[in-house]
Formats: structure tokens, C-alpha cells, sequence
């Protein structure tokens, strides 16, 4: 007896729409932050609200874009940055996501990439002056918001 099963496809770069890239960018912060022992606040950054562009046409015109978040965590003591740099490590690492460089544990200034699965958006959790963390990711590059999709 064959058994087969017929797996939706998923959503490539030249399919998914700016709207979907937004909605994937904050379940992927939402979801490190609620894995954070003490909880911590998101605050927006709101410089980061804008597409980016991130690929661009022979005339210096973007024909391609990223969509990006970047949010503060606030409310962890100083001491707690390290253990919360940890628990987002953990979380990713958990989730299937691939961590692509660490550093600054050892300094009090954590800092962390990775890429998530399956969709190979980039996810970064950084030590800012003032003992301060913030958490950010960001879409792989997609048409514009306007332009039609397969």
C-alpha cells in the first residue's frame, strides 16, 4: 500500500507579499520575547518600520525589499541580559532555526544571529550602549509591495 500526502507548498521570495513578510517578521519576535524569563517589553524602533530596499536595478532604482522590525526589550535588570541573550539562543535553537555567529557573553554584551526555518528570514538579538537589548528580524528580499505575484 502507497501512502502519499500532498504538503502545501511554501511560500518562496517571489510569492510571499509584504503583508506576510510583516505578519512572519512579528510572530518571529513575539515568539523569542514570550520565551523570556523574566518577560520583557517590546518597544518598537520605529526607524525600522520602513521597507528596505535591498536589491537594486542598473540605474540605482530598488527593485527589491526586505521588511524589518527592531524592537528594545525592556524591563530586564543588567545582570538578566546575559541570561535572556541565553534564553533566546535556546528558543531559536529549539524552534529549528539555524544560529549563524554569537559573541560578547563573555563581556556582558551579548549578541546573536540566526536564520529562521524554513523560511530563511534573518533573526538578531544585539547588546546597544546602556546595557540595553534589542531584537529584530528581517524578510529575505521580495518584489515590491505592487508588483504582481505569481
Amino acid at each position: 500500500m502507497t501512502v502519499s500526502a500532498c504538503m502545501p507548498e511554501q511560500p518562496t521570495q517571489e510569492t510571499v507579499t509584504h503583508v506576510q513578510a510583516l505578519e512572519r517578521v512579528e510572530r518571529l519576535i513575539r515568539q523569542t520575547a514570550a520565551a523570556l524569563t523574566p518577560p520583557a517589553e517590546l518597544e518598537l524602533i520605529p526607524y525600522s518600520t520602513p521597507p528596505n530596499p535591498c536589491a537594486w536595478s542598473e540605474d540605482g532604482i530598488p527593485e527589491r525589499f526586505s521588511i524589518n522590525r527592531k524592537y528594545w526589550l525592556r524591563g530586564l535588570p543588567g545582570e538578566g541580559i546575559v541570561t535572556a541573550a541565553r534564553q533566546v539562543h535556546d528558543h531559536w535553537e529549539a524552534q529549528g532555526h539555524a544560529i549563524t555567529s554569537t559573541g560578547g557573553f563573555e563581556t556582558g554584551h551579548p549578541s546573536i544571529t540566526g536564520t529562521s526555518n524554513p523560511d530563511g528570514f534573518v533573526l538578531a538579538l544585539a547588546w546597544a550602549e546602556g546595557d540595553n537589548l534589542y531584537l529584530a528580524a528581517t524578510s529575505p528580499c521580495l518584489p515590491p509591495q505592487d508588483a504582481p505575484h505569481p
